[in-house]
């Protein structure tokens, strides 16, 4: 498993293998602006800003360019952490914890520490 670390929080969710950014996201009670679900629209798109990440299908140059690639910026939906990541959301991806009671129960059960570490550093992350 990897990390995903949401930068600008304390806030680290589980990648499990094979898993996308966007569905890690889901399944931790995060949303985000997404539309197609397969990398043809570029809605959801994320700044890597450490660690690496791979492809579980193809995306093409018109919807993410060789350029951007290179400025570290990624379709969630498409990548797969293969090392632990910190990502950044642009303001217009709108992210947001859109299930608090669930995002604390899966991050106290990733961490094991009991309730204070659920709250991940004793609040609620709403980011706007």
């Amino acid at each position: 498993m990897t990390g995903i670390t949401l930068a600008g929080t304390q806030v680290t969710l589980e990648s499990r293998a094979d898993e996308s950014l966007t569905a890690t996201l889901y399944r931790a009670g995060y949303a985000m602006r997404i539309a197609c679900k397969r990398g043809g629209c570029g809605l959801c798109r994320v700044h890597v800003d450490q660690g690496q990440i791979s492809y579980n299908a193809h995306v093409c140059e018109s919807v993410l360019t060789p350029e951007e690639r290179e400025q570290g910026i990624t379709l969630a939906c498409r990548a797969v952490p293969t090392s632990d990541v910190t990502i950044s959301v642009p303001e217009e991806g709108r992210l947001r914890c859109v299930a608090p009671a669930f995002t604390r129960y899966a991050l106290r059960e990733q961490s094991g520490a009991g309730k204070g570490a659920a709250q991940a550093g004793g609040r609620d992350w709403v980011i706007d």
